[in-house]
């Protein structure tokens, strides 16, 4: 177990995120930081660009809003005027940060969660239904992963039993593993809301991105929030690169039980919106579907494959039959 056995995510980080979470980064120290001392800070009214070797950050002042080598993403504090919270700062940093190995000749263990399921059919737009999709790209996930040698794990594997988030979030506990990844079809009542979201936890202490999304008690998941950083944006670069992919709608953080209660990284993916026509199409074609899988599976193995960066994480993504990921092509 790749991550059982490189334990580099520190627990003791959530109680430091508790207690400096609020503490304020000046802006002309977060490139040192963040790992790049070498990077120039451009300064354009309340826009903050940060341009290193091998990142790239942006930051909306006043906003959660933010760039990371062009993933849009949600801070878990708005930036200031003049710094950033040092927790965003700490999370972002750890979330990027390399170790020097190459994991990409590891076995993971991965548990897929294809979001509804049985007599919880999710949204739906006519007959089409949220669990038909989500079923449908979790096991093309599946099966890409095992062709690349890793072990996977799903919370439902057909449509004829339900599974309660709780007997989901049970799966994760029985036994090791190096991700859980849940998938979903996002509904609007605007039929022009559009694109994809990945979420992970608020880090502790702080809000959801959604409007009346307030912070919570720390909880289980959150001391994995590194590594589901990381993971988080090496998915959504994915899923917006390929050609004809839902638009980008960011990184976010909510309290979803799935996320809270699994003792492990976990990410939730909403594949697009079935009540926008462009998502629909994307979401209810064969051919998009087997897109959307081969963008999550290769968003999971560039997040576990730290010798390549996750500012190249979209190479070839674009490709339907082949997709580079890392040193691997699936």
């Amino acid at each position: 177990m790749w991550l059982m056995s490189k334990v580099w995510i520190a627990c003791g980080m959530i109680m430091m995120w508790l207690f400096v979470g609020c503490s304020p980064q000046v802006y002309h120290d977060v490139p040192r930081k963040l790992g790049m001392p070498e990077a120039e800070l451009l300064v354009d009214g309340r826009r903050i660009t940060i341009v290193g070797q091998d990142h790239q950050f942006v930051f909306q002042c006043g906003t959660r809003q933010a760039w990371v080598d062009g993933v849009q993403y949600f801070l878990h504090r708005p930036a200031g005027t003049h710094s950033l919270s040092e927790q965003d700062v700490e999370l972002l940093y750890h979330a990027l940060k390399a170790p020097p190995v190459d994991a990409s000749s590891n076995i993971l263990t991965i548990l897929l969660d294809a979001g509804h399921g049985a007599t919880d059919t999710g949204c739906r737009k006519g007959s089409t239904y949220e669990k038909q999709i989500t079923l449908a790209i979790v096991l093309e996930v599946k099966r890409l992963l095992e062709a690349k040698g890793h072990y996977v794990l799903l919370t439902r594997a057909d449509d004829s039993t339900p599974h309660s988030l709780d007997e989901r979030t049970a799966m994760a506990a029985r036994q090791p593993i190096d991700a859980f990844v849940s998938v979903h079809v996002n509904s609007a009542g605007n039929s022009l809301a559009k694109g994809v979201e990945v979420y992970t936890l608020p880090a502790p202490g702080c809000d959801g991105t959604a409007i009346g999304s307030s912070a919570r008690a720390p909880m289980v998941g959150q001391s994995y929030l590194v590594m589901a950083t990381r993971l988080a944006l090496a998915v959504q670069k994915a899923l917006t690169a390929f050609p004809g992919a839902p638009a980008d709608r960011g990184v976010r953080h909510a309290h979803f039980k799935v996320l809270r209660d699994t003792p492990a990284p976990a990410i939730l993916v909403e594949t697009g919106f079935i009540t926008n026509p462009e998502d629909y199409t994307v979401l209810t074609s064969p051919i998009k579907q087997q897109q959307l899988a081969r963008a999550i599976a290769k968003g999971i193995l560039d997040a576990f494959a730290w010798s390549v960066s996750l500012k190249d994480s979209a190479n070839n993504v674009s490709q339907l039959v082949s997709v580079t990921v890392g040193a691997m092509e699936i």
